[in-house]
């Protein structure tokens, strides 16, 4: 599989975050692993973000570095909405659902949307 379409299938699955999240909040009695939210490297993105697909040079790329920077702030605003529904703070949960984590689900679309961008543009050359 390519980058670009590997990048497309993140997005994707990211967007279905939203309904589990939104689930998980609305089931905040059911054991929640925090945990493995809170780990960027777990899901099938982090897992090809961190594997051995991409080169050295990808990994050195401004997009790269700002894809993964993001990436692990969505994790762990995924954990902390998982976190306040657990411990009873359903508001709260509810909020940073539909503030932060928002806003930080949308600002890693925009990014790896960016990163897809330069590698088309770098394939087109």
């Amino acid at each position: 599989m390519n980058k670009v379409l590997d990048i497309q299938q993140a997005i994707d699955s990211h967007a279905l975050w939203m309904s589990s999240l939104r689930q998980a909040v609305f089931d905040a009695q059911t054991p929640i692993d925090v945990a493995g939210i809170r780990a960027e490297d777990q899901c099938e993105f982090g897992k090809w973000l961190y594997g051995p697909r991409l080169s050295d040079e990808d990994r050195a790329s401004s997009s790269y570095q700002e894809v993964k920077r993001l990436h692990a702030e969505f994790h762990e605003a995924a954990a902390r909405v998982v976190e306040l529904a657990a411990s009873g703070q359903t508001r709260d949960a509810y909020d940073l659902l539909y503030g932060d984590y928002i806003t930080m689900s949308g600002r890693l679309a925009i990014a790896m949307r960016a990163w897809q961008d330069t590698l088309q543009g770098a394939a087109g050359q």
